[in-house]
């Protein structure tokens, strides 16, 4: 995606921008702006998993919160759709920039659906459409949608008044906007440059898995962003933004690489005994011993009472591990020793 600005942006400066253009975004819509400037930041480096829907409230409400996203997503010319169809919806997709739509009518002619539902149905087949193309689909719309098309979209329901106009004239001003055009210009020219996690990467643009997942997957990467190039840093850990299983899992790889970091070893033969043994590997398979593990997965997790039987069935729900039990018995050091047993092509 090329950047906005030609010339680079001192971090400096778009500390001061974000000072100025997200504080008031915020202010504005509390329950909703963390998880949307994440959504947003994830944007700048690939697609989002899912589009942005923003119902409810008033039109003078939804398109404040549009406009508000289409500047920090780095929307240069809003599309004119005559007539507002799916197929003008689709011909309006340009590769690497957002997509922002106002208004969507409330049914295409041909269906019983409301084009929310439809924009959602169609962007849920990811990476098989055009829609898919948008670095960012963002639709205001006063329609409803079906809870099916809602669990599977970032949906924001807004309040039919706002409490106050204040706040959303704060967020509209000059200085605000400005302040979010320069982000995303800092965006665009820094993120191509972040080392992020590839495990999390896989998981958003994976197409086979759950979109939630996915959609939690790309929260996470948006948080690292931001608090990598130093703009955000809330106080909850950053891994909260996955979904439960795959914390469990970021856990487990957390323990793993400490214990290894600090003279815990993995032994390649059956009958080899070394002094701190936290497991066994070979070509195929990395076993890990449970017991050993389990006090430094619960440190990572941040749970002092997470339990191996938690830990095992998130490892089976991600299909890291096969086997009814959970664990397997294999020899460790002469001795037989239960261990979870993960393929090393889905090593952790």
């Amino acid at each position: 995606m090329d950047a906005l600005a030609t010339d680079p942006i001192p971090a400096a400066h778009a500390r001061s921008a974000w000072a100025a253009g997200i504080e008031p975004l915020r202010e504005a819509f509390p329950l909703h702006a963390d998880k949307l400037i994440r959504a947003i930041a994830h944007s700048h480096t690939e697609p989002l998993p899912t589009p942005i829907f923003i119902a409810g409230g008033t039109r003078l409400t939804r398109e404040a919160l549009a406009n508000a996203l289409a500047e920090l997503a780095g929307e240069v010319e809003r599309p004119h759709i005559d007539p507002p169809t799916l197929n003008g919806i689709r011909r309006a997709v340009t590769p690497g920039r957002p997509l922002v739509l106002d208004e969507v009518p409330q049914t295409s002619p041909r269906s019983t659906l409301s084009m929310l539902d439809e924009i959602e149905i169609e962007s849920f087949v990811s990476f098989s459409t055009t829609l898919s193309d948008a670095s960012a689909l963002i639709v205001a719309s006063s329609q409803t949608i079906q809870p099916l098309s809602a669990g599977r979209s970032i949906t924001i329901e807004l309040p039919q008044r706002p409490r106050s106009l204040r706040p959303l004239r704060a967020m509209e001003s000059e200085p605000a906007a400005a302040g979010r055009r320069i982000i995303a210009s800092y965006l665009q020219q820094s993120t191509r440059h972040l080392d992020l996690n590839e495990h999390a990467i896989n998981i958003a643009r994976h197409p086979d898995y759950d979109k939630p997942r996915r959609l939690d997957a790309a929260f996470y990467l948006g948080d690292t962003i931001l608090r990598t190039l130093g703009l955000d840093t809330l106080a909850t850990p950053a891994t909260s933004w996955l979904s439960p299983d795959d914390q469990i899992v970021w856990a487990l790889r957390d323990a793993v690489r400490y214990l290894l970091a600090n003279g815990g070893e993995l032994t390649d033969n059956a009958s080899d005994s070394k002094e701190w043994v936290i497991g066994r590997t070979d070509r195929d398979y990395l076993y890990i011993r449970p017991t050993e593990a389990l006090p430094f997965i619960r440190a990572a997790h941040g749970d002092p009472a997470l339990s191996t039987k938690a830990i095992t069935a998130a490892l089976r729900r991600l299909h890291l591990i096969t086997s009814k039990t959970g664990t397997v018995t294999v020899r460790i050091g002469g001795e037989p020793t239960r261990v979870w047993k993960i393929p090393t092509d889905r090593e952790i």
